[in-house]
Order: C-alpha cells, then sequence, then structure tokens
C-alpha cells in the first residue's frame, strides 16, 4: 500500500492498512478485524468471507491470555510469601530499585515489571493488558505484542532508574502502557493521525494521574510508553522497508540496549552521574 494512500471512504484521513479481499485502503475507523487482516466495510457486509468482530475474538490472544496468566501466578505467590497481608511486602528482593541493581541486582530491571502491591493494582494492569494486548496481538501477532511489552517495561524501567534512582519501583503499568505507546506508533506509521483516535487521550491521563496520585511512578508510565513507541515505530515503519524478520531484529537490538542501559545508570546512581 502507498504510503501517502487515503481512506477510499474518508479522503480527508490516511489509510491503516488495505483491506485484504479488495485491496482499498481504509482508515482506522473503516478497518473491520477479519480471520487475516482487516477488512473494508463493504466486503464485510457482501459476506465474502467470515470476519471476526471483537467480541467473537475474546478467547482468542493466547499470547497476552498466558502473559496476564503468569502475572496472576506472580501476584498469588506474592500474596503467599506475605502471609496473605500484603502483596507489596512480599518479593521485596525483586522489587525495581536503583541502589539494589548498583548492589549487583541487576534482575530487578525486569523482575519489578511483573509485581503488583495490591488487588487493585493488579486488576487495572489486568484490564488493561487484556484491551492493549489483544488487540495488538490480533493485528500484528504474538511476538510483536511480546517485543512492544517487553520496550515498554524495559524503557519504564530504564527512565525509573535514571530520574526516580531512590525509589522502589513495582507494577505492570509500564509495560501495559507500552503497549498502548505501539499501538500509536503502529497506527502511526500507516498514515493514521492521532488526533482521530482515543489513544491521546489514554496517553495523557496516565502521565497525569501520577501528578494527583504520588504512590503512581510517573516515570514508570512515561518510560514505558516512550519504550513501547519506540519498539512500535521500528515495527510499523520496518515491516514496511525491511520486512517483518528484519524489523524484529532491530526491535530486539534496541530491547537489549534499553536494558543494558537501565543496568548502567543505575550502576552509576542515576542520570545526574552519568551525565
Amino acid at each position: 500500500m502507498d504510503a501517502d494512500a487515503t481512506c477510499y471512504r474518508h479522503a480527508d484521513r490516511g489509510a491503516a492498512v488495505a483491506c485484504q479481499r479488495c485491496e482499498r485502503p481504509i482508515c482506522a475507523d473503516c478497518s473491520r478485524p477479519a480471520s487475516v487482516g482487516f477488512h473494508c466495510p463493504e466486503c464485510v457486509k457482501a459476506g465474502a468471507q467470515r470476519v471476526y468482530r471483537p467480541r467473537d475474538l475474546a478467547s482468542r490472544p493466547q499470547v497476552t491470555s498466558a502473559l496476564l496468566g503468569f502475572l496472576v501466578l506472580v501476584f498469588f505467590v506474592q500474596m503467599a510469601d506475605a502471609g496473605g497481608a500484603s502483596a507489596s511486602r512480599g518479593l521485596f528482593e525483586f522489587v525495581t530499585w536503583g541502589p539494589a541493581i548498583q548492589a549487583g541486582d541487576w534482575w530487578r530491571i525486569v523482575t519489578g515489571g511483573f509485581l503488583h502491591g495490591s488487588l487493585i493494582h493488579i486488576a487495572m494492569n489486568g484490564y488493561a493488558l487484556w484491551m492493549f494486548g489483544g488487540f495488538v496481538e490480533r493485528g500484528l501477532g504474538g511476538v510483536s505484542m511480546v517485543l512492544i511489552y517487553l520496550g515498554g517495561l524495559l524503557g519504564g524501567s530504564l527512565a525509573v532508574v535514571a530520574f526516580a534512582w531512590g525509589d522502589p519501583t513495582l507494577g505492570a503499568s509500564g509495560a501495559v502502557l507500552g503497549l498502548a505507546g505501539g499501538i500509536g506508533a503502529v497506527l502511526w506509521s500507516r498514515g493514521v493521525d492521532l488526533k482521530q483516535t482515543s489513544l491521546g487521550g489514554i496517553i495523557l491521563l496516565n502521565l497525569g494521574l501520577p501528578l494527583l496520585v504520588p504512590l503512581i511512578s510517573f516515570w514508570g508510565h512515561f518510560g514505558g510508553i516512550a519504550g513501547g513507541f519506540l519498539v512500535g515505530s521500528i515495527l510499523g515503519f520496518g515491516e514496511r522497508s525491511q520486512g517483518a524478520s528484519a524489523a524484529r531484529g532491530v526491535a530486539i537490538a534496541v530491547i537489549v540496549a534499553l536494558g543494558v542501559g537501565a543496568y548502567v545508570v543505575a550502576g552509576n546512581g542515576g542520570i545526574a552521574d552519568v551525565l
């Protein structure tokens, strides 16, 4: 599809994808998820092929389901470790925390993103993961979803140890918001005006919420969105120019760089000491 193509039904909107059946360019509002790719409204009405609506695909994002199940399992382990009183007390040695990473606990860069402090905490992140993760997995596949998720997780960790080095941080919100950032990046790479979507409002809400609720990490959210957007951009633009395999290879290299960067920055006591 031409990078400058516009939707055949809305000439003022950039095309996000091409219909898998008739190959006409369609915007995000006109795209209908099918068993493979997306269809335009006319092909859906014609009944040329069964088209799966979001409600039909609710049980289909297997990678997202497995990841959500793992987060829930880890939460129950936390509860058991804490005697059921407070999940935030359990497994503290895995929380993302600059001083501990500086002392050699490198795994905290990753593990903090799989812990949660309360039932409400995991419920909110789990619901967001189901919504965003399922959308990405259905549109791009499970591998790309995991890459964007990791980009958000490590981007959040890097921002936390850089700008909030001494604050213990936990939660999957950075990784989950990375999926939101990744969706925005992929749509942007396909010519979609993000102002016509609800993503902008979701992102602004999650950047503003930590300013009102001190217990929520602003840098975890900011870094997660930025990391997911970066990886999503690589996948979105790269798949069109280099192919999916090459784009995923570059994305993996960037994810590793984010993790190494977080370790180096944490080891030096935050961004101020690095600079």
